[in-house]
């Protein structure tokens, strides 16, 4: 008799709607998520036998009553028997579910298994070293006190010698010397024959070509004005709070498809491509207003069999 009643408690666990013990408390499968085992280490989420003092389940001898077909009396009668034999001393021992000793339930490890057919997992959590970071710091830290002793001591740490001072000297006054000679030889030198070559043809030049030069400059700024008046047209507004959306495409071309036979279809559109991620919604009317895109919406729907799927998107 014990052992039918604890398949009928395994039974009842399983099943996921937990089991009444009268005069003991409630039994139910609760899932935990997962929880951390230590530093290092979290244990997944799982399947565990709770315990509540109050009635949240079916009582065990109603579910007697069920499957043996015998009266409450008999049926309160055959679990007060199981209560005695299965309770000694404050601990009920359920052979196949688990044991409860104050208020605290430790499932069998066949059951633990049977609530949790795929198993719980131990996650182990891998910490990044940041080693790199104090190495970085070393070395900011070197480069700083290397800069600052080069500042404060630099002349004692590397010494000039006297000799090669007076050589820097003595080659920068020599490279002056030579500056200031070269200077005054192109000063005192006349203008060569070419260059009067040079200037005769420049002033030779016949002004007849000066209106075809201003004729073609005056073509280019034509041209040049004109490529900047050509402006694309905008393909999307972005700008209200509601739109009546008439579908979302992967494609922009597919968009642009879209927009021409939706006109075609509601002349009082004003159709819009509305980039939204890596797809792109045609909008038939824009407003700050929900009520209006309703009313839009609702007088345009039954134009098409198309329109029946339009929705209103919220920008906010």
């Amino acid at each position: 008799m014990v052992g039918e009643v604890n398949k009928i408690v395994y039974n009842m666990l399983i099943s996921g709607k937990g089991v009444f013990l009268p005069e003991v408390g409630t039994l139910y499968i609760e899932h935990q998520g997962a929880r951390k085992l230590s530093e290092n280490k979290l244990a997944g989420p799982r399947n565990v036998v709770a315990f509540s003092s109050q009635k949240q389940a079916p009582s065990l001898v109603d579910e007697v009553v069920g499957i043996a077909g015998c009266s409450t009396e008999q049926a309160q009668d055959i679990y007060n028997r199981w209560l005695q034999k299965t309770r000694q001393e404050g601990v009920l021992t359920i052979e196949g579910v688990g044991v409860l000793k104050d208020k605290s339930f430790v499932a069998e490890a066949a059951f633990n298994s049977a609530i949790n057919p795929k198993g719980v997992k131990t996650i182990i959590i891998r910490r990044k070293s940041h080693a790199w970071i104090y190495i970085l710091c070393a070395l900011c830290v070197a480069v700083a006190l290397g800069f600052f002793a080069y500042i404060m001591w630099g002349d004692k740490i590397l010494p000039t010698s006297d000799k090669a001072a007076k050589s820097e000297v003595a080659t920068t006054t020599e490279n002056a010397i030579v500056a200031d000679t070269l200077s005054a030889d192109n000063m005192e030198q006349p203008a060569s024959a070419g260059d009067d070559v040079v200037a005769e043809n420049v002033q030779s030049v016949p002004s007849e070509n000066a209106p075809a030069v201003s004729s073609v400059a005056a073509e280019t700024a034509a041209e040049n004005a004109e490529q900047q008046k050509t402006v694309s047209p905008a393909t999307h507004k972005d700008y209200y709070a509601y739109y009546v959306v008439a579908g979302v495409f992967s494609s922009e071309q597919n968009a642009e498809r879209a927009v021409a036979s939706f006109k075609a279809k509601v002349p009082n559109a004003v159709c819009a491509i509305v980039p939204r991620g890596e797809k792109y919604m045609v909008t038939l009317f824009g407003s700050d207003s929900q009520e209006e895109c309703t009313a839009f919406m609702n007088a345009n729907r039954d134009l098409s069999p198309e329109l029946n799927s339009l929705w209103i998107y919220n920008k906010r």
